[in-house]
């Protein structure tokens, strides 16, 4: 078998643990989350053997926090339904964390917007006082 170069594999299994951690939360998982649940993305050492999970929650931040300590205590069953459906040496050791970025974006595209607004504003003032 062709070598792939360690980095490939690493991102291939990184996306199968994302997608796989995805279907268990709609599929497998008993307790209703609070919020709604989106698994960002997950990354992983060359080894393989542990994963951090980053899972975007909207929703409160008392629910957010309620959803990670949810997941982490349920890891081990996550692990479980991973180690079933993908034929991997070892099962990676999950550890749940909350994802800023959509938080990020929204913010980013919140002040663009303003900037936008204001120089709109400041266009139509520099309007009306060349038509003076």
């Amino acid at each position: 078998m062709k070598n792939m170069g360690d980095g490939r594999r690493v991102a291939r299994v990184e996306r199968e643990i994302q997608a796989t951690i995805a279907q268990f939360l709609i599929r497998g998982f008993k307790t209703p989350l609070p919020g709604l649940v989106t698994v960002a993305s997950v990354k992983m050492p060359a080894d393989l053997r542990a994963a951090k999970v980053y899972v975007s929650v909207l929703g409160s931040d008392e629910q957010k926090s309620e959803t990670i300590d949810l997941l982490q205590e349920r890891a081990f069953e996550i692990q479980k339904y991973i180690g079933a459906e993908l034929k991997m040496r070892y099962c990676p050791k999950l550890t749940f964390f909350p994802d800023h970025t959509t938080e990020e974006v929204l913010k980013v595209e919140r002040i663009l917007h303003e900037l936008e607004e204001e120089r709109k504003a400041k266009g139509e003032s520099s309007n009306e006082s060349d038509e003076e």
